[in-house]
């Protein structure tokens, strides 16, 4: 590996273990360890420096300072090495552009999505939909495509994207808030009540130098009824004012429109990584995985947690802070049983339907070491297709007996007055009875719907959270989206995304989701690596010499 230079001499050393684990866990997740910063200082040293306490005295032993030095190195040897290169964030100079050269160093590949893929050539790359069989043509600013190959895609466009971009859901906003790219979004081709990111509705109201708004959202030209804003400037209009615009649309074609068909991906994983063709429209692809790993980290890391508190449970509460009474010798642990089910607005019960379209909330509870209660008998029918709902005898019988609820809409009073139609049964629900009941306004009405995609791995927790198998005694989790209903004295209020003011909205975006560690003893090589990390420094104290 290429590699800094590193002047250990100055470091200080302790033999607290707990610095040395938090340092080797830092360092696995640093992607630039080889990098020196502008001041001068190795980032190794400043890692060091920032997780050792600074009330030890400076190292004098020229033996110490070597065996450090050796130590720093086997460090260095067990962690990747960082990728130097980035890609163009901005145009290139026509008249210096090598085609020869890959301008485009950091790449995505999909690992869980089956609808999307993207090939490099140098000075554009391909994207291909799966969905739609339609494919896009993006060459980096400043560059011509080759000739003929602009005739074979869709459409083409130069990157980064430099007209911005128009969105048609509030599920497509959070991945370009991740990526730092809200700017880039000049409309929303929909209602503006259901966009629940604060800064998008900020920018919604900012004005440019000539007083058009930087961000403007079109309400649905052939829907007029359904406009919460009178006098809504219709989407044709917004489209023909914007020729050069980029419009994010499952289908269609023409006015400059990509498909955009994340929706249509089976699980959480997959849905998500379409941040990574997002990021690829702006160059930030190094970014956008960085983003997708980490999530996928927190999220299997739950996952996992979850699993094993349950194989170990050894008390009738399963959070490893509440021991309660101890399991009798013939108990085992079992799952616990979850009913995700509402009102419907048609009438009757809308209960859990673990089919494609809706498998999301599924892999959920499977994730979470929970059963989910789920069918599609019943004997009211779902308007313009095959799904029943169920009237509330059926729904007695079905979701009674049910550890947890999770009610997959919005309660807004209490449970008792919203539910008041038969509530006489309804609370007897064991879930009712022992105050299990949750719906999904932790962080307002709308969030659930825009933001949970992008932020699953923060819905995973909560949902382990609410069914007791999450690792509490290490990282406490807040819940973001799963708010508690019942009973009425603890009751939690009806949340949201705080506000955004103008000078705040560049600051680099920031996850909402809990640290986690792993719970399992393990011997896989990430954990030897921070095995042998924390080893490593703690034996640097152990080394000592005055």
């Amino acid at each position: 590996h290429k590699t800094k230079t590193i002047n250990l001499q100055s470091l200080y050393c302790t033999s607290y273990y707990s610095h040395a684990h938090k340092f080797a866990n830092h360092v696995l997740r640093s992607n630039s360890l080889y990098t020196t910063q502008s001041s001068g200082t190795p980032l190794l040293k400043n890692l060091l420096d920032q997780f050792l306490p600074h009330n030890f005295p400076r190292i004098k032993s020229q033996k110490l300072n070597m065996r450090i030095s050796t130590a720093a190195a086997v460090l260095l040897s067990l962690v990747p090495a960082a990728q130097a290169n980035r890609n163009t964030l901005n145009c290139l100079d026509p008249a210096s552009v090598d085609y020869t050269k890959d301008y485009f160093p950091d790449k995505v590949t999909p690992d869980f999505s089956k609808l999307w893929e993207i090939t490099y050539h140098n000075t554009y790359k391909i994207l291909l939909n799966k969905a739609t069989d339609k494919s896009y043509a993006f060459y980096q600013c400043g560059t011509e495509l080759p000739d003929g190959i602009a005739e074979q895609h869709e459409d083409t466009w130069s990157v980064p994207l430099q007209d911005g971009i128009a969105l048609t859901a509030t599920s497509q906003i959070p991945t370009l808030e991740q990526l730092g790219a809200r700017r880039q979004v000049k409309g929303y081709l929909g209602d503006p009540v259901y966009i629940s990111s604060p800064c998008m509705q900020t920018l919604a109201q900012e004005t440019d130098g000539e007083g058009s708004k930087i961000l403007e959202a079109v309400n649905d030209d052939e829907l007029p009824s359904y406009s919460s804003t009178p006098g809504g400037t219709p989407k044709l209009d917004f489209i023909n004012a914007n020729p050069e615009i980029v419009i994010l649309k499952d289908s269609g074609t023409g006015n400059n429109t990509l498909n955009w068909n994340a929706y249509e991906e089976d699980g959480n994983k997959a849905t998500y990584e379409w941040h990574k063709v997002m990021g690829a429209l702006f160059n930030l692809e190094k970014l956008a995985n960085e983003q997708f790993e980490e999530s996928s980290d927190r999220y299997d890391c739950a996952s996992d947690n979850a699993a094993y508190i349950l194989s170990e449970a050894s008390s009738s509460s399963r959070r490893l802070s509440e021991p309660t009474r101890a399991l009798a010798e013939t108990d085992s642990p079992r799952k616990p049983t979850v009913l995700w089910a509402s009102k419907a607005w048609g009438g009757g019960w809308d209960i859990a339907r673990c089919d494609s379209s809706n498998e999301y909330y599924c892999e959920f509870a499977t994730a979470c070491s929970a059963t989910l209660l789920h069918s599609n008998a019943g004997s009211i029918p779902v308007g313009g297709s095959d799904d029943m709902n169920m009237n509330l005898t059926e729904f007695v019988e079905f979701g009674k007996d049910a550890d947890y609820w999770i009610y997959s809409n919005y309660i807004y009073a209490d449970l008792e007055t919203d539910l008041v139609e038969g509530w006489a049964d309804i609370s007897q629900f064991k879930s009712v009875q022992n105050g299990h009941v949750y719906d999904i306004q932790k962080s307002g009405g709308s969030a659930w719907f825009e933001q949970r995609v992008a932020e699953y791995d923060v819905a995973l927790q909560d949902f382990c959270d609410v069914v007791e198998l999450y690792d509490d005694t290490t990282a406490n989790h807040e819940r973001m989206y799963l708010r508690k209903v019942h009973p009425a004295n603890e009751i939690e209020p009806i949340g949201d995304l705080g506000t955004c003011e103008a000078a705040f909205m560049d600051l680099p975006w920031e996850s909402r989701a809990s640290s986690c560690e792993l719970l399992r003893p393990t011997t896989s090589s990430a954990a030897s690596i921070k095995f042998a990390l924390v080893g490593i420094i703690s034996g640097l104290a152990a080394m000592y010499v005055f």
